[in-house]
């Protein structure tokens, strides 16, 4: 038996405690909905817990969401962009739960979401990861950053073993999870990738990583075309450097060579703008097909990221430096 299975034990008070961590920052708008509807979710006999830690916003993110129910923890740090990767760290560290769910302050659960994520624990897995569907009413960038991103842990993928999952919909067992560093808060991973290293930990010691498509949240991804080519980016400026070392991806194999990836990049932009319309057609979904135009030039900035956080991360292998490394300024 994986000690993942040792871990979920079976029954309801096994869940006596449910924590669920979301980062926020400037989601005053928002963030009184997203915790709202978490707390419609308390599973009978067991306690809900919903942090809210509060990433350097400079608007009523705080307010907003105390008001709704949750508890707020405020992170402060030099970051213009914020640290997703250490709000997380510091809601675990005031978190009592088991399992511990992490969810973006722009997502917004649906019915049935925390039952799925613990029915998936109850039955063996350590981490599951939750599906991300497109909401109704996004304007024409925001979709095609939703396309661009989403394509592997929508609602119509079965549920199964995964390399990897994302945090913006993403539980855990806490006594596997606290066995790790948690997640990456050093730049330049704190924004991107910053759970890799300790989901190809966990898999190494033999627990595995569960999609569950009933576990499904909205993601609002936001507007506009320089958003658009900035989350590319930064996603593509860490990739190289998170997967080769976690081993957390698909295909990681091939992120044993990144001086070729990093050599092909600018094929890989059109193999890469082929796969996500093929992921989508698989699925029945024909949008992103029209959308096919922006999605390359996404994909061109995933790739020029790449290769220059590659290039950077390379030399700052080779020179033996240690230490936190300088990012680029994403906003």
């Amino acid at each position: 038996m994986s000690r993942g299975a040792e871990t979920a034990d079976s029954g309801e008070r096994s869940f006596a405690v449910v924590s669920v961590v979301i980062p926020a920052h400037n989601e005053e708008a928002h963030i009184a909905s997203v915790v709202r509807a978490v707390l419609d979710q308390r599973p009978e006999r067991a306690t809900l817990e919903v942090i809210v830690v509060d990433d350097g916003s400079t608007d009523g993110t705080a307010a907003a969401a105390e008001r709704a129910g949750a508890r707020v923890l405020t992170l402060r740090g030099e970051s213009r962009a914020g640290n997703p990767a250490g709000a997380r760290n510091k809601g675990v560290a005031a978190s009592a739960g088991d399992p511990i769910v992490f969810l973006d302050a722009d997502c917004l659960v649906a019915p049935g979401w925390l039952a799925a994520i613990l029915t998936a624990h109850r039955d063996g897995a350590t981490v599951v990861g939750g599906a991300l569907d497109l909401p109704p009413g996004l304007p024409f960038m925001a979709r095609c950053d939703y396309y661009s991103g989403w394509y592997l842990i929508h609602s119509r993928r079965p549920a199964g073993t995964v390399p990897h999952h994302p945090p913006p919909n993403l539980s855990v067992r806490r006594e596997p999870f606290l066995s790790t560093g948690g997640f990456n808060d050093q730049p330049p991973l704190r924004y991107t990738n910053e759970e890799r290293e300790w989901q190809g930990l966990l898999q190494r010691q033999g627990h595995r990583i569960h999609f569950e498509p009933k576990a499904l949240a909205y993601h609002y991804n936001r507007p506009g075309f320089a958003n658009l080519m900035r989350r590319n980016y930064r996603w593509g400026y860490t990739a190289l450097e998170s997967k080769s070392q976690s081993g957390s991806a698909r295909l990681a194999w091939i992120y044993r060579y990144p001086r070729l990836l990093i050599a092909a990049s600018i094929p890989l932009a059109f193999v890469h703008t082929a796969y996500i319309l093929g992921c989508w057609l698989r699925a029945g979904v024909l949008e992103p097909v029209l959308l096919a135009p922006v999605l390359l030039v996404s994909r061109f900035a995933y790739v020029t990221g790449m290769a220059v956080g590659g290039v950077r991360w390379l030399r700052y292998r080779r020179t033996g430096a240690s230490g936190p490394r300088p990012e680029p300024k994403w906003n």
